[in-house]
């Protein structure tokens, strides 16, 4: 290890250990070894910076983030719980599991988790409390099941996977449908097995036509995954009357997201009518600060990786896997590990920012398919959005219901064990993130 790549790990640890912002301590530590050692010429690591961050598939960040303010503030996640609760809400723990089919649905447009859980817990923690389910219950399912949002399409962690690893998004997407419906079935499992145990009460059936309403009045909001899905994947060639079709995308993925968050704002206030153009203003004000942190973290991220690259450690560390002859099943336990522990400490976005420039290329050499393990960096995201001390969903679950923050991390248990099962799942069983994008691609 150079003198320089030592600096930079050193000094990369003590920040962090000082409590000092993730993106402060990618960009301190690299700057401080490039000025003392000089191994990359400055001008270079401008350029660098500059042409990648330059980039169209990262501007699906912020409008996704839009996409996600715009439905909540726009009544669309209502609607989305009344379809939810129409279809399971008179079932034995059907409240709980309205929150998780609730979850499910808004994933399906927004891509964020931590909105997942704000939108979805505001309105689904205060109705399961109000039914009879205990406070551990509402926020432990909430805070869990609002991880979701990461995981079935679209994500915005996939998104700066695909920008990282040049894997196409659209395949990541399909590849995170069949983990993300099984494991919201798995927290519906739980949802309900934990409300038996609890003899929590059964809501009464809703009448079919209240049930009817409920799913006509969300009609708005449930075509915004038929137009992201359409959009990205197209339709197959066909020929009808003579004239072929040719099939294929409409829309690149960035396109979807700006599409998406457009089409939000038209339901929210030409179709609802629960916003006006002054509140899409002040959601954009509110939602600017958080699109502006990802880029910070994510430039800052961008220099430190490119430090690493050009001195080497990744390569070596690919070199080293193959040569000591790693087993494959190994190596992703290690990806594992490594990623727990460091999501203690940090949040999604900087994970994959830091450790994939590191691990990808070993997952390479030993043929580990790109897909699946974007899969298992999701799932490990989502498990760090519910782990203290930093946390997204914790902090989120707790503002809503008013709650200390470790009795959300108490209430969150029996929900995260579900959680390690998933990370188990999609690490050991490859084909659920392989089948479907084997199948359409």
């Amino acid at each position: 290890m150079s003198a320089a790549v030592a600096t930079a790990l050193g000094l990369f640890v003590l920040l962090a250990v000082l409590g000092a912002p993730i993106a402060v301590t990618l960009g301190a530590s690299t700057l401080v070894a490039l000025l003392l050692f000089d191994p990359i010429p400055l001008p270079l690591v401008g350029q660098k910076i500059l042409s990648n961050i330059d980039s169209t598939t990262l501007m699906a960040v912020p409008f996704f983030f839009l996409a996600a303010a715009f439905m909540e503030t726009g009544g669309i996640v209502r609607r989305l719980v009344a379809v939810a609760q129409a279809l399971v809400g008179h079932r034995r723990g059907g409240i709980g599991m309205t929150g998780v089919l609730a979850c499910m649905f808004f994933a399906a447009i927004s891509g964020s988790s931590g909105a997942t859980v704000a939108a979805v817990g505001g309105i689904m923690i205060p109705a399961m409390i109000r039914h009879g389910y205990s406070r551990r219950y509402a926020v432990g399912s909430m805070t869990t099941a609002g991880s979701l949002g990461i995981l079935i399409p679209p994500s915005i962690p996939m998104v700066l996977y695909g920008f990282l690893t040049e894997t196409s998004i659209p395949k990541l997407f399909i590849a995170g449908i069949l983990p993300g419906i099984l494991f919201g079935l798995l927290l519906m499992a739980l949802a309900r097995v934990l409300a038996v145990r609890d003899r929590v009460p059964v809501a009464p059936p809703l009448p079919w036509t209240e049930r009817r309403a409920a799913i006509r009045d969300a009609l708005p909001a449930l075509s915004l995954p038929v137009f992201l899905i359409v959009g990205i994947y197209g339709f197959p060639a066909f020929e009808i009357f003579g004239h072929r079709f040719q099939g294929g995308a409409i829309f690149t993925p960035t396109e979807a997201a700006v599409v998406c968050s457009a089409l939000a704002a038209v339901i929210g206030t030409l179709v609802y009518r629960e916003t006006t153009l002054p509140g899409l203003v002040r959601t954009m004000l509110l939602v600017t600060p958080r699109i502006g942190m990802i880029f910070w973290i994510t430039t800052m991220a961008i220099l430190f990786s490119f430090f690493l690259t050009q001195q080497g450690v990744p390569a070596a560390l690919a070199q080293w896997m193959v040569e000591v002859q790693m087993p494959q099943w190994l190596f992703l336990l290690l990806v594992n590990v490594v990623l727990i522990i460091a999501g203690i400490f940090m949040d999604g976005v900087p994970m994959i920012l830091l450790f994939m420039p590191i691990l990808f290329p070993a997952a390479m050499e030993l043929g580990v398919d790109p897909l699946h393990l974007c899969i298992i960096v999701v799932v490990n995201i989502e498990l760090a959005l519910i782990s203290p001390p930093v946390g997204i969903n914790l902090y989120v679950s707790s503002t809503i219901a008013n709650v200390p923050i470790h009795e959300v991390v108490i209430a969150s248990l029996p929900w995260v064990a579900v959680a390690f099962l998933m990370l188990l799942l999609v690490t050991y069983v490859p084909w659920l993130s392989t089948f479907l994008p084997g199948v359409l691609f």
